[in-house]
């Protein structure tokens, strides 16, 4: 393993992170799709590597804390499936995370929510995971969850 695979290695270790292994798709997508440098991740929702769903909306009973967790979930996801695709390691840089999350409409906590995944990809991968970013309400996710994460990503060729 090179040096900076084992350096991620390190971080997810310190942090107390396992990578989750994650099936195929349900659906007619690929989960992860690259075109020379540049990984195209597809949405993770906030499921949990034991198939629980993070779900409900914030403002309606699900508060900035919970928002946050589901978050980092989502973010791990979208970590494992860069791994499954080319590996930690081949991470250049995170260059845009777009983010969903599940909201009533007069909730406004979107982007405090976000940086929950945000500050998982910087902590595990450091300066490489520093990204553009977009937080967004929606007035529902995928199969009821709280937050999806989709990314593009750069990689060594």
């Amino acid at each position: 393993m090179s040096a900076a695979g084992t350096e991620v290695r390190r971080r997810l270790a310190e942090l107390s992170l396992e990578l989750p292994v994650l099936g195929p798709p349900k659906y007619a997508y690929e989960p992860v799709v690259r075109a020379g440098e540049l990984l195209y991740v597809s949405g993770q929702i906030s499921r949990t590597g034991a198939g629980e769903i993070l779900g409900g909306r914030l403002g309606d009973g699900i508060g900035v804390a919970e928002g946050i967790a589901a978050a980092r979930v989502s973010a791990l996801n979208l970590l494992a499936r860069i791994d499954d695709a080319v590996g930690l390691e081949n991470v250049v840089r995170v260059l845009k995370l777009n983010a969903w999350v599940a909201s009533t409409a007069d909730a406004i906590d979107q982007p405090e929510v976000v940086d929950g995944a945000s500050q998982l990809l910087i902590d595990v991968l450091g300066d490489a995971g520093r990204h553009a970013r977009t937080a967004l309400p929606a007035p529902g996710l995928p199969q009821g969850a709280l937050v999806e994460l989709d990314a593009t990503v750069a990689v060594r060729a």
